[in-house]
């Protein structure tokens, strides 16, 4: 078992909020990421106000946005979420490949910009990038929690010596 876990329950490293105008899309993101150790999916939302809500109450560590909805307020979402204290990092999935838009989405704070058609199998790399940090920076704190009791185990045992 892992430092921090619980019998059968994995250690969550990184908190996923999923906003996406389509509930099929929300399902099948949150079952995708389901399967990954150390992911955990908070919730989902299907319009701005919501994801925007739940960003403050839940406060996830990645958003994963589509900008598309009825009343092109997606935009606006995101600028909103990314002027939050300790905003999350937000990856946006679009249909669109248009150059202004990708340009307007990354001027407005996205972390990252990815086409759904074509470059949604990078999604679980960019997570990668978020969380395998994270559990880098704990084993080398461990670690160093370790060597400093081992050092101080044996400055004990050789001045007793």
């Amino acid at each position: 078992m892992k430092i921090g876990e619980m019998p059968d329950q994995p250690t969550v490293v990184l908190r996923v909020l999923v906003a996406d105008t389509g509930v099929s899309v929300n399902d099948s993101l949150t079952a995708l990421l389901s399967e990954f150790e150390g992911l955990s999916v908070l919730g989902c939302a299907q319009n701005p106000a919501k994801v925007l809500a739940l960003v403050q109450t839940v406060q996830p560590d990645v958003v994963i946005l589509d900008l598309q909805t009825s009343d092109a307020s997606g935009l606006r979402a995101l600028k909103q979420i990314k002027s939050l204290p300790g905003a999350p990092v937000v990856i946006v999935l679009s249909h669109y490949d248009l150059a202004p838009l990708r340009h307007a989405t990354l001027a407005a704070g996205a972390d990252h910009f990815l086409l759904k058609a074509s470059e949604c199998e990078r999604l679980t790399e960019v997570l990668e990038t978020y969380y395998r940090p994270r559990n880098a920076a704990a084993l080398q704190r461990l670690t160093r929690v370790f060597t400093l009791a081992e050092d101080s185990y044996f400055s004990q045992w050789s001045a007793e010596r």
